[in-house]
């Protein structure tokens, strides 16, 4: 393939047998299934391993998705002459089949509630010229209160936000960073992991030898992909100024930031205006207007305050734990009916922990 900012630009046909690159993406995307807590769409163009298509779905869907509600899976398994490349023409028998051998079963009457899990059909979308696989997946309302990382423990908050879909991106975005603070740390991230595909193709640029490591990271990022998320990111951050949706010390922050910007337009303005550039002053004002604006605007409005999931559990745990406690330091012989419920305390600790842990969701602190 070509280098072109980012993304692989394939010179011969997909491969019939499953490579590491398809092998590699089968697991992200699996992890991706894991993650999702809403209806999400899911690409496998370039994946036509039998064995990959098998570790995808027995990673991501033999296990029920830890759900109170059906969500629907929608995998792109193929499409007209625009796309017809990217997709192996057996791609949906061969998912058909993997689904299947995990006990899934097809059904053209399928749809997203909870008496059609583990149902999967088929859909020819004439309209968008596409061929879909539409998953219905087992679900544990029990265990929804748990957090999908443990199912999904081989990758990091990061590389979900790097490697997710742009649709299971901003699904997670919306689940997983409630906050102003946590959004911007996700942002962050991805400017980071732009500027190393910069770094990197840069060396590229100067015919350097990449590592093995940095070529499998380079390899399995899409630049545009990648852009898109941050353009998105951004524009949710700036919702987010506009209608007020901020803890104090994030309002503080933000117009800290504000005037700070506003100092520099007011300077830049004088000289500009010193030097009879007429043009450009005008939108140095108009910058500078909007600027105030947006700062009266935020002083105006009342802060917010984010209570973390699974509140009323957590208060009503550490209650039960807290009487267990008091249990263990009695000095007299307890009842076997106390007995059995300081047994209980183990299970007690990890629900809390698992509380806890899902609570404040990703880049908290």
């Amino acid at each position: 393939f070509a280098v072109e900012r980012g993304r692989k630009r394939w010179l011969s046909p997909l491969p019939s047998t499953p490579t590491m690159a398809e092998e590699d993406k089968a697991k992200k995307l699996a992890a991706e299934v894991r993650a999702a807590d809403a209806s999400t769409q899911i690409d496998l163009g370039g994946i036509s391993g039998v064995a990959s298509l098998a570790a995808l779905v027995k990673e991501g869907l033999n296990v029920p998705l830890p759900l109170k509600q059906m969500i629907r899976i929608t995998f792109v398994v193929g499409g007209g002459k625009k796309v017809r490349q990217k997709y192996d023409d057996k791609l949906p028998q061969i998912l058909s089949d993997a689904l299947k051998g995990i006990g899934f079963v097809e059904d053209r009457g399928a749809s997203a509630t909870l008496d059609c899990q583990g149902l999967f059909k088929y859909q020819h979308d004439t309209d968008k010229d596409l061929k879909f696989v539409h998953v219905f997946p087992r679900v544990d309302p029990s265990a929804a209160a748990g957090s999908a990382d443990a199912d999904a423990d081989a990758m990091s908050p990061t590389q979900l936000l790097i490697y997710a879909e742009q649709d299971t991106f901003e699904a997670m975005i919306r689940a997983k960073t409630v906050s102003f603070s946590q959004k911007k740390r996700a942002l962050e991230v991805l400017r980071g992991c732009k500027s190393r595909v910069g770094e990197l193709e840069q060396r590229l640029m100067a015919m350097e030898l990449l590592d093995e490591d940095d070529q499998a990271w380079y390899d399995s990022i899409d630049a545009d992909v990648l852009a898109q998320k941050q353009t998105w990111l951004q524009q949710q951050l700036e919702a987010m100024i506009d209608k007020g949706t901020l803890t104090s010390s994030e309002r503080a922050d933000v117009l800290e930031k504000l005037s700070t910007k506003l100092g520099q337009v007011e300077e830049k303005l004088a000289v500009t205006q010193a030097a009879g550039k007429t043009k450009q002053a005008a939108a140095l004002l108009k910058a500078r207007d909007e600027m105030q604006a947006r700062v009266v605007h935020l002083r105006g409005i009342p802060c917010v305050t984010h209570r973390p999931k699974h509140e009323a559990e957590m208060k009503e745990l550490r209650k039960k734990l807290a009487a267990l406690e008091k249990l263990e330091k009695s000095k007299v012989v307890l009842p076997l009916e106390e007995v059995q419920k300081l047994n209980a305390k183990p299970k007690l600790v990890a629900d809390l922990q698992t509380m806890e842990a899902d609570a404040y969701g990703w880049f908290s602190k």
